[in-house]
């Protein structure tokens, strides 16, 4: 599934998603994504930052249904 980042700066190709927490910013959770290629590099990425989980929860609800709905070609854009 490709996935915008929510700066907007990155389109990836993602595998899995994650939450973890964000420690030293006021953003204090993290939605991380597994890149579905494989890579010598690093291969998770922060998706986007929020304030509590329940907000990537909810987003996470979101790609689902996107999931559900769309082609394998769409772009999802993270909230």
């Amino acid at each position: 599934m490709y996935i915008r980042t929510q700066d907007r700066r990155s389109l990836l190709n993602i595998a899995n998603f994650s939450i973890t927490r964000n420690y030293g910013g006021k953003l204090k959770f993290a939605l991380i994504g597994t890149s579905a290629a494989p890579s010598i590099f690093e291969n998770s990425k922060v998706l986007g930052l929020y304030k509590k989980e329940a907000e990537i929860i909810q987003e996470l609800d979101k790609i689902h249904k996107h999931l559900e709905s769309s082609s394998d070609t769409t772009v999802y854009q993270i909230n």
